[in-house]
Order: C-alpha cells, then sequence, then structure tokens
C-alpha cells in the first residue's frame, strides 16, 4: 500500500513504493566520515536500517490535479522489465508499484502523464512491457506522455554515460519510447496544470527535474534526488556518490533549501519518502516531518 498522502489545496500526492532498501552510508556517501552522521542517527532514526546504513526508497509518485493523473517515476522494475537494476537494488526481488498503483484504484491506462525526476536506472523501470515472440516493448501506461528534460535524454543515449552502470537498461526501459512516439522532451520551466509546473534543478544528472505543487494557497515540491536523506538538508555540501556534477549538485541543493524554506513549502524527495518542511532550530536549518 502506499506509503503516505498530503493534499496541497485540491491536489492530491500519494506516495507509491517499488522497493525499501538499505544501502551503506560509506557507499552513499564515500566523502563523509562515520561519526559525522551521530546527530543526524539521533534526529531521524527513521532514516536508517542500522547505524552504518541508510533505509533506501525506490518508487515513485502519484498526482491528481484537475481531472488528470500524474506517475512521477516508475520505480525499478520487475525482473522482465529491468532486471539489471532489480539485481542490483533489490536483490533480484520484483518492485511492488503496479501493486501499490492497482491499491489506490490506478489501472495503467488510467495514467495521463509519466514525468521522470531524471532517467537514472532505479527511476524508469517500469516504463515498458514486452509481449509476442519478438518480445516488442510497448508503453506500460498506454495513453500516457512520458515527459523527460532535453538534457537528460541527451545525456543518458550516450554509451559513455550508460556505461556508469554495470548492467544495461537504456534498450530495456527507455530508449524505446521515443520510436513509440510517446515521449515528450521539455527544458528549462514547464506548466503541467495550472496546479503543477516543472522547473529544472540539474546536478544529480544533467536534466534532473522538481515539481512545484501549488493550489489553494499551499505549496509543495517534489525534489527528486536533489536530496537523499534529511541530513542534506542541513549538509548541503555532502556529495552523493551518484552524482553526474557533484558541484552543480551542491549549488542546486542550497538554492532549493533557501526557496523551500522562504515559501514554508512541504518537501519531499524520491529516496527518502517522507513528507516534511524545513525548520531553523537554534539558527540551523534541518527536515522536520509533518
Amino acid at each position: 500500500m502506499p506509503e503516505g498522502s498530503l493534499s496541497i489545496g485540491n491536489v492530491e500526492i500519494l506516495i507509491l513504493t517499488d522497493i525499501d532498501s538499505g544501502l551503506p552510508l560509506r557507499q552513499l556517501f564515500p566523502g563523509v566520515p562515520s561519526e559525522a552522521w551521530a546527530p543526524y542517527r539521533q534526529r531521524y532514526p527513521e532514516a536508517f536500517n542500522d547505524p552504518d546504513t541508510a533505509r533506501i526508497h525506490f518508487g515513485g509518485f502519484l498526482l491528481r490535479s484537475q481531472g488528470r493523473t500524474f506517475l512521477v517515476d516508475t520505480g525499478i522494475g520487475s525482473n522482465a522489465t529491468n532486471p539489471g537494476a532489480v539485481a542490483a537494488f533489490a536483490g533480484g526481488v520484483d518492485g511492488s508499484l503496479m501493486a501499490d498503483l492497482q491499491a489506490v484504484g490506478v489501472r495503467p491506462e488510467g495514467v495521463d502523464t509519466v514525468f521522470f525526476s531524471h532517467l537514472h536506472p532505479d527511476h524508469i523501470g517500469w516504463n515498458l512491457t514486452r509481449s509476442g515472440r519478438g518480445r516488442v516493448p510497448r508503453a506500460t501506461f498506454p495513453r500516457a506522455r512520458y515527459v523527460t528534460h532535453q538534457a537528460d535524454w541527451d545525456a543518458f543515449k550516450k554509451p559513455e554515460v550508460q556505461g556508469l552502470f554495470p548492467f544495461p537498461f537504456w534498450e530495456e526501459t527507455t530508449g524505446p519510447l521515443e520510436r513509440l512516439g510517446v515521449l515528450d522532451l521539455i527544458t528549462g520551466e514547464r506548466a503541467l496544470t495550472s496546479e503543477i509546473t516543472a522547473i529544472h534543478t540539474p546536478g544529480h544528472t544533467p536534466g534532473s527535474m522538481s515539481l512545484i505543487i501549488s493550489s489553494a494557497g499551499q505549496r509543495a515540491f517534489i525534489l527528486g534526488d536533489v536530496f537523499h536523506t534529511p541530513a542534506q538538508v542541513q549538509e548541503t555540501d555532502w556529495h552523493f556518490f551518484a552524482d553526474i556534477d557533484p558541484a552543480l549538485a551542491v549549488q542546486t541543493r542550497r538554492r532549493m533549501m533557501d526557496r523551500v524554506e522562504a515559501e514554508n513549502a512541504a518537501i519531499v524527495a524520491c529516496h527518502h519518502a517522507r513528507f516534511g518542511r524545513v525548520v531553523r532550530i537554534q539558527g540551523r536549518r534541518y527536515w522536520q516531518g509533518i
């Protein structure tokens, strides 16, 4: 079942789970010494499986706005749709995102837009299914437009970028979207409805994007992989191992933390899938759950 929900004015946001996993802190943040995590282990126990292992959520978000249904990211997938990522990130266990969608009454044909925060293989796993003797790819969400940033599309088409991962994923999950005629490439800022706006938040990948939800005087940000653990709301210069441009990722994280604090907006990120806000405590900035 979905892990949580939040209403922002007339927009409903549901957290969908594909896989919950644990990964070593020293792998995720190789430049951060173990002792630096001590205050955050105490403040955010839900973000850790044990003192040296971060709890990492893989999944997506379901948004309903003005009669339209949006799916933000499609998780890791299954052994049939994204086997390399399932083996690497989920120990070979199929993800449950499609079951989460079914649990909230959404069939694949009921999704109007699939929006990608970025194109790393743990965010695109349920994009395609394959049928017939030749295993012909088709869109899992047959009536949806699949939306991503031009810069990510251009980057991840390159063999050298795909080669950063020790398993194939592009043709299994994403490349065929263009040939199927369901792909929309965007740049800069784009209104998806009058309540949902996509913005460019690069650094983790060249075309990473976030969503601003603004409705009835309330505001929230879905921040993709701008941060991966609530500790980074305070420690904005902590580098995540998979940031393609670490310096730009730090700049984006600082800018977005400044913005969400100033706007008193709710926030949620892909891998720390809990709703919260940025608050000041004794002059220091922290993530606080809501």
